[in-house]
């Protein structure tokens, strides 16, 4: 699967994740390329125009996720985004996207990145427990 053009960029700061992130989005099924810092994630959204979707962590060293994918929209405003964290609680971002809580699994990474990729309608979400999260339609 690497061999094809990336479709999901993942980016997380912390190795491990950022580690089983990349591996099980291959492993449903889409292509991908990371980064563990926002300087090299964008580089990556400008150099593959295959990407589609965003797999951004909310905190990402001194910066944020949001930050980042302001960033990357500026530019290619119709990636689409999933977050993910393991805790949150001070950065405010568009409660739109999708959100994995931390620790998720390979069924959670799937249903959230199909919700934004293959949705034709909007619909609600559960990622985790007593989490909603508004998912739009895909252009």
């Amino acid at each position: 699967m690497e061999d094809r053009d990336p479709a999901v960029l993942v980016l997380d700061d912390e190795e491990l994740v950022l580690e089983f992130s990349t591996r099980a989005v291959r492993t449903i099924g889409y292509s991908a390329v990371s980064a563990n810092n926002v300087e090299n994630a964008l580089d990556l959204v400008n150099r593959n125009p295959s990407l589609r979707l965003l797999l951004c962590d909310v905190r990402i060293g001194a910066t944020t996720g949001p930050e980042f994918v302001r960033q990357a929209l500026r530019d290619r405003p119709h990636l689409k985004v999933v977050f993910m964290s393991g805790g949150f609680e001070d950065v405010r971002f568009r409660h739109t996207d999708p959100l994995l809580i931390k620790p998720f699994d390979h069924l959670q990474l799937k249903t959230a990145i199909e919700s934004v990729l293959v949705a034709t309608e909007p619909a609600f979400v559960a990622l985790a427990v007593g989490e909603r999260r508004r998912v739009h339609a895909s252009s």
